[in-house]
């Protein structure tokens, strides 16, 4: 999932007593070399007595872009939708897919899976409803798929899905999309070929309770790919009613263990349980979610007991080093997230990837990650983040004490010294990020000197640039949807809906598509390795940092589990188990 600040999988969720102990884990983890990430642990809930109010009041760094699950793309629309829709499959605390809308988990041996492994069937559960009361049907998550795909649509991760079958009379289509992209088609060529693809897709729904998949590649993540919103149902009736404003307030319909009730674009969203939801029934009544980008205004809310969970920026974390009190209210856990700078290859200085790796290599990542960021992250050099299969811990190691070495490069290419280099950051405005941005401007200039420009956007005409590749340098990077490298190395394929910078590397595609057919796991994982050398080497992202989430949470909060998945919030993928217990007054 694409990341301001980022979050994501992979979870340690213990609390310390001491901040030290915490950084001191840290740097232990950042050893990992593919062992799984250990599970993370909740907050009590044995005896607990509930309180009579059950509202959790916690804080978005922005605005959602979108609260619908075809179109959504960033963290902070996904942190939303994973608490009011249900999906077939749900990922576990283990990072296992369990059952949500489906019965059980397709198999082979259940009949679920073909043995070719192209046809996946899902039996649905009984009784299922959306949050009005209305039968919910297999039917709706045809609907989904359907939507995934639509010509023109705005919905990325349709690039994700392009696996399900949708033959015609020149072959697949949603293959034919997949190599029109990798030639650089035209945008006129591209929506004329996606629109073969919705008439002849393969999601079918037999009855009622049934749904179909056919794919048109075996892959081994489909199941994963399942349990994510792009396939989420939704309702057709309402969308063809209300157009783009249906996934407002007033007419939104969903289908999980919170629903939407009110959404104060800028200021406030309000989730309530949805007494409709075929799961067990949360205990809390009510979510708030206020949108405060700046760390220091947040964390006065929580001092003020006016948020009872918040995330913690580089000050706020030496003012809890500071504070006896705060320090038992401390959480910390690692996530499966990578942070950096995106280069847009169309950007005639940045083309030259000598100007790129002299960039990547005028960074001293250890100062970022030990001073400041105040020991909160691990220094990166790679793409896929410890804990992932397929991290390499030697990728990038060209870059560690690279100062020389870059300013020799900025000489070959033509800026001597960094004169008449000028370098232009995209920023999106949150204390975090604005320091980052300020911090690389000093590091580029003072290792380098190169001229830094800073420009700063809000949360969402951040996105739309970077999407849309509006920008030469962007602060960006992204969190594990699933616990696979397939989830990471295709993002930056030719022609890719993510790869805004029009990175192309022949060998680098022909790596990574081997390794989507590729049955033998650990062939399948040194393909992407050795896909993930030619991409730190060739720059057109370099990383900075791999995540940690820091945070406090309130004494009365129980049941909190923290997950790798929980997107911009601690816990959020399970707020259907928090129970509020003993609140102050």
């Amino acid at each position: 999932m694409t990341m301001m600040r980022l979050p994501i999988r992979g979870v340690m969720g213990v609390v310390f007593p001491a901040i030290l102990m915490i950084l001191t884990a840290c740097q232990s983890d950042s050893s990992a070399t593919g062992s799984p990430v250990p599970e993370a642990t909740p907050t009590p809930t044995a005896a607990v007595q509930a309180d009579a109010v059950q509202t959790l009041r916690v804080n978005l760094p922005g605005e959602p872009q979108t609260l619908d699950p075809q179109r959504s793309t960033d963290s902070v629309s996904n942190t939303i939708l994973r608490s009011i829709y249900s999906g077939l499959l749900r990922v576990g605390p283990d990072l296992t897919v369990q059952p949500d809308l489906a019965m059980e988990v397709p198999t082979v041996e259940n009949g679920g899976i073909s043995a070719d492994g192209l046809t996946y069937t899902f039996r649905l559960r009984e009784g299922l409803k959306w949050s009005d009361g209305t039968p919910l049907v297999a039917g709706a998550l045809v609907d989904s798929a359907r939507r995934l795909f639509e010509p023109g649509a705005t919905g990325r991760y349709a690039d994700f899905y392009r696996v399900l079958a949708s033959p015609g009379p020149d072959g697949d289509a949603n293959l034919a999309v997949r190599a029109a992209r990798r030639a650089g088609a035209t945008a006129d060529e591209l929506l004329a070929l996606e629109a073969l693809v919705q008439p002849s897709l393969r999601v079918e729904a037999p009855d009622d309770r049934t749904v179909v998949y056919h794919l048109n590649t075996s892959t081994p993540v489909f199941l994963q790919l399942a349990a994510m919103w792009p396939l989420y149902p939704v309702r057709q009736d309402v969308i063809t009613a209300h157009g783009a404003q249906w996934p407002e307030a007033a007419t939104h319909i969903s289908n999980g263990p919170f629903r939407l009730a009110e959404w104060q674009h800028g200021e406030r969203i309000e989730l309530v349980r949805n007494e409709h939801w075929h799961g067990e029934a949360p205990t809390l009544d009510s979510i708030h979610y206020s949108m405060v980008g700046e760390a220091g205004v947040a964390m006065l809310a929580y001092g003020n007991n006016e948020l009872d969970i918040v995330t913690l920026g580089p000050a706020e974390l030496v003012q809890v080093r500071d504070d006896l009190a705060l320090r038992e209210e401390f959480i910390a856990y690692a996530q499966l997230s990578t942070v950096g700078l995106y280069f847009n290859l169309g950007d005639e200085d940045l083309s030259d990837v000598r100007v790129r790796r002299a960039l990547a290599g005028g960074l001293d990542r250890n100062e970022y990650a030990e001073v400041v960021r105040e020991g909160a992250v691990l220094p990166a050099y790679g793409w896929v983040p410890p804990g992932m299969p397929g991290h390499d811990p030697e990728v990038g190691s060209q870059y560690r004490d690279g100062v020389a070495a870059a300013q020799a490069l900025l000489t070959e290419a033509g800026f001597p010294g960094g004169a008449g280099l000028t370098v232009t950051i995209l920023s999106v405005d949150t204390s975090t990020s604005n320091l980052t941005s300020q911090w690389l401007q000093q590091q580029w200039e003072r290792n380098l000197g190169v001229t830094v420009v800073i420009e700063t956007r809000d949360t969402a005409t951040f996105v739309a640039d970077r999407l849309a590749g509006n920008y030469s340098v962007v602060v960006g990077g992204w969190g594990a949807d699933y616990p696979d490298p397939q989830n990471w190395l295709p993002l930056f394929q030719a022609g890719g809906a993510f790869n805004a910078g029009d990175f192309r590397n022949e060998e680098f595609d022909r790596l990574v598509d081997e390794a989507a057919l590729e049955l033998d796991n650990e062939r399948r994982i040194q393909l992407y390795v050795d896909a993930q050398r030619i991409l730190i080497e060739e720059a057109p992202f370099t990383p900075l940092y791999y995540g940690r989430r820091n945070a406090l949470v309130k004494p009365w909060v129980t049941g909190l589990l923290p997950s790798s998945m929980e997107g911009e919030i601690p816990g959020a993928l399970y707020f259907d188990r928090v129970v509020i217990s003993g609140r102050a007054p």
